[in-house]
């Protein structure tokens, strides 16, 4: 059972996550000083530093707890699913779509992270990277899926699409006839699933 001085460490701990989201959301990383996060946060600049050391680690720690709700729903279903398969990818392309279309702060924290050169995040997403290619790794072996695509370049063209597409919404929400986020990901994946099928190569589509 947490003590009272354990839950309000959690709390102010929580309360520094969520301001330095809101800022770094905002601004990016190093447009955010750590003043800001104090006040934003209500708390004194060594508080912080107690917790999180330097503005480094914390911008570590909003992206570890910004990823962390996808990562520990998709990686279960990739590691006990009984078989790798058309269902499966379909299950990880809708889980990843929804959830940047329920989550447009991380949407914006994707986009700072690609602007500003960051490789830290894409170290911390490869063990599930590596999972869902060797997901379809198997289903190339069992022959359900084409052998001549790199299973990586599978994976990241999905979570790449998926993000653009949020990434870009302002824009391309001007163009004639583009249709919804449901509609869009149900082509997305009619796509991305019917170019891996072994039909696809072989010209026999059903």
């Amino acid at each position: 059972m947490n003590t009272p001085q354990t839950r309000d460490a959690e709390l102010t701990r929580g309360r520094i996550l969520e301001a330095a989201l809101d800022l770094f959301v905002a601004k990016g990383f190093a447009d955010v000083a750590m003043r800001e996060i104090a006040g934003r946060s209500n708390v004194t600049r060594s508080l912080i530093h107690h917790h999180f050391g330097n503005k480094e680690a914390l911008w570590e720690a909003v992206k570890e707890q910004a990823f962390s709700r996808y990562i520990e729903q998709q990686k279960p279903e990739l590691e006990h699913a009984s078989m790798a398969d058309e269902s499966l990818l379909r299950s990880a392309v809708t889980r990843y779509f929804r959830f940047l279309g329920e989550n447009p702060q991380v949407v914006r924290l994707l986009g700072w992270i690609h602007m500003e050169g960051d490789a830290s995040c894409g170290e911390r997403e490869g063990e599930i990277i590596a999972l869902g290619a060797e997901r379809i790794r198997q289903a190339q072996r069992a022959g359900v899926f084409r052998a001549d695509i790199n299973p990586v370049h599978a994976v990241t063209m999905f979570v790449v699409t998926c993000a653009q597409w949020f990434h870009g919404r302002a824009h391309h929400s001007q163009w004639p006839g583009i249709g919804s986020d449901d509609e869009f990901l149900d082509d997305f994946l009619k796509i991305f699933v019917d170019g891996l099928r072994i039909a696809a190569v072989d010209g026999n589509r059903p």
